[in-house]
């Protein structure tokens, strides 16, 4: 069994996903697998890391799991989970990369503090060699406290990709990213902030985003309002169904306001 899985969901990142696989096979840690999830795209992504594969030798820890057709990340995520066997699960966009003791540190810290969540902070890569920081709301390492969690709620950014996430921890709860294209990884972060029990964090980059025009997430799309409400009506579900909406209640409805409603009406004004 691998201390680590990486399931990268694979759309039409030709132009990156070299750099990329790259910094997977540089990773310090050894004891790593990485799934590819062929979503269907157009260029040929799934080419280029069959062939990347094949010449450095990665067959027996490498793989792409091919979807029948494209279905978005979500469910491409989702079925790579589904095939997932080891210790902590990671996810990365393979249009981005990650530096060589990313996978390395956090699963140190995992161990160290037993957690479900083990986090880094990440960096924002622009075209004009600028750099900005992304920082996940901080709280101690060990067992959440309500006060805690309650600030991670109100607080948290969707920096999925700069984390280990326990595999039987996301079995138990059924933990999975929503059917929607927008918003699902904001409220897959808010299911796993509700009922994460200890947390093991830093505040290291390790993860790079790269911002380029072609990027999913910065397209202007005025059909985002619907879909980010799906989303979020799937966290106050999750919420329900394992009995912390009560306790959770105003922090959550602050969460859907501002993350379902008040960033549609941004996501619509810009695209006037």
């Amino acid at each position: 069994m691998s201390k680590i899985t990486i399931i990268l969901p694979v759309y039409n990142v030709a132009a990156y996903v070299v750099q990329c696989m790259q910094s997977l096979r540089a990773q310090t840690l050894q004891d790593i697998e990485v799934i590819f999830v062929d979503d269907k795209g157009k260029d040929n992504s799934v080419e280029i890391i069959q062939e990347y594969i094949q010449q450095h030798n990665l067959t027996s820890h490498w793989h792409i799991l091919h979807m029948d057709s494209n279905q978005g990340p979500s469910a491409a995520r989702n079925a790579a989970m589904r095939k997932v066997k080891s210790e902590y699960v990671a996810f990365v966009d393979a249009d981005d990369w990650i530096e060589p003791e990313m996978m390395q540190t956090l699963y140190t810290n995992a161990i160290e503090h037993d957690a479900d969540i083990s986090s880094a902070a990440a960096v924002l890569d622009y075209p004009d060699g600028q750099h900005t920081y992304m920082m996940n709301p901080h709280v101690d390492s060990g067992e959440l406290t309500p006060q805690q969690r309650k600030y991670l709620l109100k607080n948290y950014v969707s920096n999925f990709t700069t984390m280990l996430f326990r595999r039987e921890w996301l079995e138990q709860y059924d933990l999975h990213f929503p059917d929607a294209n927008s918003g699902e990884d904001s409220s897959f972060m808010g299911q796993c902030y509700l009922v994460a029990r200890r947390i093991a964090q830093i505040d290291q980059p390790y993860y790079h985003y790269i911002i380029h025009p072609q990027s999913i997430s910065h397209r202007k799309k005025v059909y985002r309002g619907k879909q980010k409400r799906k989303a979020f009506n799937a966290l106050i579900a999750f919420a329900k169904k394992n009995g912390c909406f009560g306790e959770y209640r105003w922090v959550l409805c602050w969460v859907y306001l501002k993350k379902a409603i008040l960033s549609s009406i941004v996501d619509y004004l810009k695209s006037i």
